[in-house]
């Protein structure tokens, strides 16, 4: 699969059932549907961040086209409260999966109140060290 940013081919990155689409040009990150729950189990701050999630905000971010389909994505922003700034993430409307920009997965593992521990953090600073942008939640 292409990058929907930069056209170029993703890698591949599984962690227990979730693979990870990665472009290791620009740091984002693909994940299937369902993928993201995945990724957030066992974070105290999971529902909350589903909560207020609102997807088909206006945003001035440019849209990104869906790498299975082509089609625009919608824009949404994972908030953890209803007055936060949060973090822009797009989706394929036609369900293909979800599109993170360099380092929003960081932004959301840290909004998600995980142990320090947690397998998250330890995949997460295993593959993407020095790979991906940091962004502000």
């Amino acid at each position: 699969m292409n990058c929907p940013i930069c056209e170029v081919p993703m890698i591949v990155l599984e962690l227990d059932q979730v693979e990870v689409d990665h472009c290791r040009t620009c740091g984002g990150v693909w994940l299937d549907p369902d993928e993201m729950d995945l990724l957030l189990e066992g974070s105290a701050g999971r529902d909350e961040i589903r909560a207020h999630l609102k997807w088909g905000e206006p945003s001035e971010e440019k849209a990104h086209k869906c790498p299975l389909c082509r089609h625009k994505m919608e824009k949404a922003r994972v908030r953890r409260s209803a007055a936060g700034e949060g973090i822009q993430i797009d989706r394929c409307e036609r369900g293909h999966g979800t599109w993170l920009d360099g380092g929003e997965l960081h932004a959301i593992i840290a909004l998600s109140d995980f142990p320090e521990a947690h397998r998250i953090h330890e995949f997460l600073q295993a593959v993407f060290r020095g790979s991906t942008r940091e962004t502000r939640a």
